[in-house]
């Protein structure tokens, strides 16, 4: 008899006669009692209950989410996987908690997301920063390479993990085999921030898994790039370098105790159609990607950068990264164009939302979801918006790549210069002063400044150069940032 998923049995239950005298508050019961209740959310409501007999529980699963969790560390290869419904946010803050103890040492590629900063804040870790090198001829930061990394574990042998991100923000992967070949060399933990990399190793077309090539702990966004609900990630462990029973602590700690079983259904069922379709589930993908390359390479100004083009090809022989195919980022440094006036005419004049706008690019993320008439709308507009470049020929704006993060020196702990008092000062006057908050652009949340670290004027003009972009700079208020209090 096939087990039926957590989806099918929320719609059982739904559908069964057992009265609901616990959570949640709605009883599943909205369009008998309010229904005048938003019809999508009476639906949603029918399948949303709480930890009832039958249904287990996230933090100590042993029946139906022990079975799904099991079932998702298959696909991936993993020997345990652990359920977030606090997005790869979560499964980083439980990670690096298991795998670095309080007051200890973090290997990192300053280009991580905010949770891992989050984690050195809560955990007072002492952070140890690499800085990815821009890939060459774009404003894209790459990731970290294997001489990087044992450079640092030799200057560093009380490090206890490394950790890096990979696929970036971008689509940029790592050399993740040699790099966890180096870590394990030293004895070290290997964590990837592999959240734009859900659908790793699931098709050919596709770099593989983190956790294929040698990772510890991979924590990975179903909600990002793959058919699942936002909020959703899990967390895959290989090997046992980290206890199980401390990622187990730390994942009932930075979760909710109430988790969202519509998210796990999600999940499940997210899992379900992997198992079920296999890499079949990319074939119209694929099909789609490759006709919109082929039409693409007519472009006369726009530059369309991802895995298969003349670009990417040159990008991975001189660096040895690889690309991901689904992300497709848009270059117009070609045109007059700044990468957000381009993402303001896809958006108001074509309704196309983009993910992110850079400096001199728009990305935009595409999935097994895409529709034919998706990946066609996109065409259109770029090939229409090419045209009216190539027509009004205007001169190039100059400068609009972005800048490397510049490399900063830490005066006092990130603890403890959140935990400070605070000052504000006109950010034209922040040089030699000590920062007090993050300073970065979001989206990806990567911070240009870190608190604790000293501001120079290279992070200055860093800074204001993003804002002139009109990018969305974090941590500026009225043209003023906060910085540490002198006594």
């Amino acid at each position: 008899m096939t087990q039926r998923t957590l989806a099918e049995s929320l719609a059982a239950y739904a559908d069964s006669d057992y009265y609901p005298f616990h959570m949640p508050g709605h009883k599943r019961r909205l369009t008998e009692t309010l229904p005048d209740f938003p019809e999508a959310l009476q639906r949603a409501a029918r399948l949303d209950i709480t930890e009832i007999d039958g249904f287990d529980n996230l933090h100590d699963p042993e029946g139906i989410l022990k079975d799904a969790e099991e079932k998702a560390a298959a696909l991936y290869g993993a020997d345990r996987c652990y359920y977030s419904v606090n997005g790869s946010t979560a499964g980083l803050l439980t990670a690096i908690s298991a795998a670095v103890p309080e007051g200890g040492k973090l290997i990192l590629a300053r280009n991580c997301h905010k949770a891992v900063y989050h984690s050195i804040y809560l955990r007072r870790l002492m952070p140890v920063y690499l800085y990815p090198d821009i890939v060459p001829g774009t404003s894209l930061a790459g990731t970290l390479t294997k001489e990087q990394i044992e450079a640092a574990l030799i200057q560093n042998p009380d490090a206890s993990a490394v950790l890096l991100t990979s696929p970036t923000y971008d689509g940029i992967t790592a050399d993740i085999a040699s790099i966890a070949e180096t870590v394990h060399r030293f004895g070290k933990t290997l964590i990837v921030d592999a959240a734009h990399g859900a659908h790793f190793g699931f098709h050919p077309g596709f770099p593989k898994s983190p956790v294929a090539l040698g990772a510890d702990l991979t924590i990975v966004s179903l909600h990002k790039t793959m058919p699942c609900l936002t909020q959703t990630a899990l967390l895959l462990q290989k090997g046992s370098r980290v206890s199980t029973e401390r990622l187990r602590l730390f994942e009932g700690i930075y979760q909710t105790s109430s988790p969202s079983y519509l998210m796990m259904a999600a999940m499940d069922s997210c899992m379900d159609m992997v198992k079920k379709h296999g890499a079949g589930l990319w074939d119209s993908f694929f099909t789609e990607r490759e006709r919109f390359l082929e039409r693409c390479s007519s472009l006369k100004r726009l530059q369309v950068l991802t895995d298969g083009t003349k670009w990417s090809r040159k990008m991975t022989s001189e660096t040895g990264f690889l690309m991901d195919s689904g992300k497709i980022l848009s270059e117009t440094s070609k045109t007059c164009l700044t990468g957000k006036r381009f993402y303001d005419i896809l958006l108001k004049q074509y309704h196309l939302q983009m993910e992110m706008a850079a400096g001199n690019y728009v990305t935009a993320i595409m999935t097994c979801c895409d529709t034919a008439d998706g990946w066609q709308r996109l065409w259109d507009a770029l090939k229409e918006i090419d045209d009216f470049c190539v027509a009004a020929d205007e001169p190039v704006q100059e400068n609009r790549k972005l800048l490397a993060y510049p490399v900063l020196k830490q005066q006092i702990s990130l603890t403890d210069a959140l935990d400070a008092s605070k000052a504000q000062v006109p950010l034209t006057e922040a040089a030699g002063q000590t920062a007090g908050t993050f300073i970065n652009l979001y989206p990806p949340g990567i911070p240009i400044v870190a608190p604790g670290e000293q501001i120079t004027q290279e992070a200055v003009d860093v800074i204001t150069r993003y804002r002139q972009m009109s990018l969305p700079v974090q941590g500026v208020d009225h043209d003023a940032i906060t910085i540490l209090k002198l006594c």
